[in-house]
This record gives structure tokens, sequence and C-alpha cells, in this order.
């Protein structure tokens, strides 16, 4: 395969996943690890694509998310309602996930008297709402830190996660569709793609405008998905797929 094509499929494969790893490159094009690099090098220098640690991910695949302030105050309710429902499903034991986001913070301060619960987190604002609740063992996991959102992120992140066993991974999403939850910032849903990979089961929390949506990374495949958990104005012909992808769907 001549070096044009090669980089062309390269950068085809990157745009398609959003974040890719030069591992499976080499192995998709059947060249060296050395021949991607380059490539991506290549390719990162015309403006085509991101160099990341490891892989590469596509230029401005960022889709237009409020900022956190602006997230926060937006259907509180609705979102007390998706984190009380979660918080039914967690038994006492447990250790769980909770990533990022104003709709998983909601349940933090629902957490109190669930006996010897472990809260795994990436989110620098659930650590300190965590804080209070001396009863909950909390891990926080380490990273670079994305300033806007106050998470911490990359290969620091994923290595801390090596170390733990997690029963459930509770998680919010830009968007959800029949083919699974995507997220807003490449860096963020790249972290989050690896977290939730490593843990027994993954809940959503997402609420009925997230349907349809898809944002430039997927997070996770309905596959992998073990419950979502939606409001009342969810469409029902997304939830009859998901639900015939073997998800189980809690309407609140």
């Amino acid at each position: 395969m001549l070096g044009a094509e090669r980089r062309k499929r390269l950068l085809h494969a990157v745009r398609a996943e959003g974040v890719a790893h030069v591992g499976t490159l080499a192995e998709r094009l059947d060249v060296s690890p050395s021949t991607i690099r380059r490539d991506l090098s290549a390719l990162q220098a015309q403006g085509l694509l991101n160099r990341t640690h490891g892989g590469a991910m596509a230029e401005a695949v960022q889709a237009d998310e409020p900022d956190r302030p602006q997230r926060s105050g937006v259907a509180s309710r609705e979102k007390s309602k998706l984190a009380s429902a979660a918080v039914e499903h967690i038994a006492p034991g447990t250790t769980i996930l909770v990533t990022g986001g104003t709709t998983t913070a909601a349940m933090v301060p629902l957490l109190e008297g669930i006996e010897r619960l472990t809260v795994v987190t990436n989110s620098l604002h659930l650590a300190v709402d965590l804080a209070g609740l001396e009863e909950i063992s909390t891990v926080v996991l380490g990273g670079y830190l994305r300033h806007r959102e106050m998470s911490l992120l990359g290969h620091l992140t994923r290595q801390a996660l090596e170390e733990l066993q997690v029963d459930e991974a509770f998680v919010g999403a830009y968007g959800i569709t029949e083919a699974g939850i995507s997220g807003a910032h490449v860096d963020e849903a790249e972290t989050d793609r690896w977290l939730l990979s490593r843990v027994r089961r993954i809940t959503a929390l997402v609420d009925g405008s997230k349907f349809g949506r898809s944002g430039p990374v997927r997070i996770a495949p309905a596959r992998q998905l073990y419950r979502v958990i939606t409001d009342g104005s969810a469409p029902e012909d997304e939830l009859g797929a998901l639900r015939a992808a073997g998800v189980d769907v809690v309407q609140v």
C-alpha cells in the first residue's frame, strides 16, 4: 500500500472513531506501530488530526456543550429524580464509579446511609461533595485536569483504576441512541470509555432530551449498557430498541 493511500485510510479511521490507538491502527492497516506513528505525525503537521498519548484524535470533533455552571441549574428537578432512581439500585458493600456531570452529581447527597459503600470518581466536584460523607470510602483517580469540568483525565486516570475492582459505573451522557451513549468532549469521552470498559455494569442516567443526539465520540455501545434510567419524555421507539438490545430501561 502506498504511503498516501495508507495515510488516507488512517485519517478515515481516526475520524470514524473520534479517538484511535496506535496498536489498533497498526493491526487494521497491517503495518508496524512505528509506521503508524510517523503517519500520525505527518497528518498532525498538516493539521488533519491531533496526536495523543498512544494514538490520535480527530481535529475539532467537540460538540457545543455548555459549561458546567450553565448546565447545573437546568432541569434540576428531573436530574434529582434520575439520581434518586439510580441510588435505589446500589446495594450495601459495593464499589461504584461515578463520573463527572451535573446529573451524576445529584446522586452524591443521596448516598448517605448506604453501608460499606466505596465511591470511585475522576471528578473533583464530586470528590469535594463526597468529603462531607465520612462514612463513604472515596477514591479519587489521578490524571491531568480539565479545568472547564474539573475532571481528571488521561493515562494516569486509567492506571489508577487498574488497581480497583468496580461493581457498577454511573455515568451521564451528551447523547444516547440505539447504538449507545456518546460524549461531547474527545479527551473526556476517551477516558470515560476506557474507565467503563473496566467495570462490571454500566448504568446511564439520561433525560429524554438526550435521545436521538450523538456526540463526536461513542462512550459505550448499547450492548455494554446494563441499565438506562430516564424520564417520561424519552421516545418509546428508542427505549424499545434499547430493551431489544438487552438493556434494563427504568423510567421515572
